[in-house]
């Protein structure tokens, strides 16, 4: 009984979750759209049948629906052509491009919010130096106990095999460690002393970990630092995928996220929580960008379109498009819910 309690909590974190990053995107529609002077018709949270709506003091329906696999933001002439000025197709192609664009650069924000907030206010563990042998290089090198390892010759480290390995293979050349302290960053340069042992090598430290709330302004490069490693390599995935085929076994849809969410966050607490949320956001604002047919990506390759030709793409084309487009996606997504299922129960 106490497993099913736990599996619907945990099940209910990732819900929560994906449905905090569906608003944060459609926020960032609609906050761009309004400042634009753009009317929006509706803001929907989830897919398919309404649970529950609510007309806002400017006209605008806020409505939340049954399936947590998305979210819309519904422009006021969006489809059709009305003669309004606060209509979407009466806007200038900028508008409308930045209305679009808003929804995954809110996206990339949240992420390098939720690592900024996570390094700066909670914190992230690092290697610290928990004691120095006396008379060994690391203490002749002026190496100190509470001193954060953070680099080794220039590379970041976050486990302490890193900092062997650099040892071990140092064949007693002088080895740098950049380390964290109370006054800022050090780099400190340290001769391993060969061991007792043919071809092993030795600096006299003991080290564990510790979590490290860094400086503000630390924390921003972190975090920025972060987002951007993590887009580069989920591109190298994605190229991987449709050039080799690599990972197409590892592609999880609806429930298959809500899954990993749920485990993870279960092993992992809040840490591995705020990451994944950050990570997710990072992916939603990423793959809304590629130029597939109802994404914002596509609709964002009609704008540049409309601009370089001085007059928009024919609407019932643009539209046959996105609902072809729109069609496949929940295709895909059915074909990825029916994957996920299978893996789960078996």
């Amino acid at each position: 009984m106490f497993l099913i309690i736990s599996t619907i909590f945990y099940v209910l974190l990732a819900l929560l979750l994906l449905g905090v990053l569906v608003t944060v995107h459609e926020a960032g529609h609609f906050l761009v759209a309004r400042l634009c002077g753009i009317q929006v018709m509706e803001f929907s949270i989830g897919m398919g049948p309404k649970l529950f709506s609510r007309t806002g003091k400017h006209g605008t329906i806020y409505s939340l629906r049954a399936l947590p696999v998305g979210g819309y933001c519904k422009f006021y002439g969006e489809d059709e052509d009305v003669d309004d000025p606060r209509a979407y197709n009466k806007q200038a192609v900028w508008k409308r491009f930045l209305s679009v664009l808003a929804g995954p650069a809110m996206n990339f924000f949240a992420a390098f919010v939720i690592v900024l907030v996570f390094v700066f206010a909670i914190g992230e563990y690092y290697l610290q130096v928990q004691e120095v042998t006396p008379d060994m290089p690391a203490a002749q090198a002026g190496l100190l106990a509470g001193d954060v390892l953070v680099g080794v010759d220039g590379l970041a480290v976050s486990d302490p095999q890193a900092v062997s390995n650099a040892v071990a293979n140092s064949n007693g050349q002088p080895v740098t460690l950049t380390v964290m302290r109370a006054d800022g960053y050090a780099d400190v340069v340290v001769t391993p002393q060969a061991g007792e042992e043919p071809g092993t090598y030795a600096i006299g430290i003991l080290y564990g970990s510790a979590r490290v709330r860094l400086p503000f302004w630390e924390s921003v490069q972190v975090s920025a630092n972060w987002c951007v490693s993590v887009v580069q390599e989920v591109w190298r995935a994605l190229v991987g995928l449709v050039t080799r085929g690599e990972g197409a076994d590892e592609i999880a849809g609806p429930v298959g996220t809500i899954d990993v969410i749920q485990q993870q966050t279960r092993v992992g607490g809040l840490d591995v929580y705020l990451k994944l949320a950050a990570l997710i956001s990072l992916n939603v604002g990423l793959m809304n960008l590629l130029p597939i047919p109802a994404l914002d990506g596509s609709r964002l390759i009609f704008f540049l379109i409309e601009a370089v030709r001085r007059k928009p793409v024919n609407p019932n084309v643009e539209g046959a498009i996105h609902m072809a487009g729109f069609a496949l996606l929940m295709l895909v997504v059915v074909f990825f819910t029916y994957q996920d299922i299978l893996r789960i129960f078996t």
